[in-house]
């Protein structure tokens, strides 16, 4: 019984969330809008509730995501993505473009398969950074310059997510290897 307190729980924080994009997107508060993002909101909450049971991977625990931690990692990440549209700017916009591709392999420990999923994103949302392949928590992502990959490599980007799942910061990066290209 706990477990499904725990869905309604999920269901009604997701449905106000999106009927708030619904709202901030369409701009118009009266009562035909604010009833067909309802509606709307409804429909998509009910299409989509048996996808909370699903487990991609046999054995993934299922953690719920930390709505309080949620609140300290969007912030930190507008910054990281910020610094690197600024870094990765200034890369164009240098005549000589010092551009220093690589490709960056590590394995991070992480709760389950969602915190693998949002670490992945969360590097291939930061300009300069793009993940290419997540597996067993180890993790490929090609990067254009060694500061791109910083917040990598030091495990600073890998112990917030898994702080939004668990209280710690338990982390670690290990078994870091950078592949650079060698001109011919």
């Amino acid at each position: 019984m706990p477990e499904r307190r725990h869905g309604w729980r999920s269901q009604i924080i997701l449905g106000l969330l999106l009927l708030g994009l619904w709202l901030l997107f369409s701009g118009h508060y009266d009562v035909f809008h604010i009833s067909a993002g309802v509606l709307s909101v409804a429909f998509v909450l009910t299409l989509n509730r048996s996808l909370f049971k699903v487990r991609l991977y046999p054995g993934d625990v299922h953690r719920p995501l930390r709505l309080l931690a949620l609140a300290g990692y969007l912030p930190w990440l507008m910054k990281e993505i910020l610094i690197a549209a600024l870094q990765v700017a200034r890369i164009v916009l240098t005549r000589r473009m010092p551009v220093d591709p690589s490709l960056v392999e590590f394995h991070a420990e992480l709760p389950n398969a969602a915190a693998q999923t949002v670490l992945a994103n969360s590097i291939t949302l930061t300009p300069g950074t793009v993940t290419i392949d997540v597996a067993h928590g180890v993790f490929l992502v090609h990067a254009i310059t060694d500061p791109s990959s910083e917040n990598l490599v030091e495990g600073v980007m890998p112990a917030r997510v898994v702080r939004l799942f668990e209280g710690d910061e338990s982390g670690a990066v290990t078994d870091v290897s950078i592949h650079r290209w060698v001109e011919e």
